[in-house]
């Protein structure tokens, strides 16, 4: 039981890492989280749950992310830069 609500916790910290950059558009929640939850987990666990340590984390550790993972990432940083874009 107590491991279920770490990984609840977990995943919950993850996608609201990554949900401010997909504010516009882009992967949703649960699609964050299931493509990029083990990612997280393994490459920056040390940060959770402290939610902009683990998406700089991420960021710095793109090439190793898995490739479900780094799509959803960088879409999320794309929809992140295209409103300055267009400005």
């Amino acid at each position: 039981m107590k491991l279920r609500l770490a990984l609840v916790f977990v995943a919950a910290t993850i996608a609201s890492a990554m949900t401010p950059a997909l504010a516009q558009s882009g992967p949703d929640e649960s699609m964050q989280r299931q493509a990029c939850m083990g990612d997280a987990v393994r490459l920056c666990g040390a940060y959770i749950p402290n939610r902009s340590r683990i998406r700089d984390c991420m960021a710095a550790q793109v090439e190793q992310l898995s490739p479900s993972c780094r799509a959803v990432f960088d879409a999320s940083m794309q929809t992140e830069r295209a409103p300055s874009a267009r400005r």
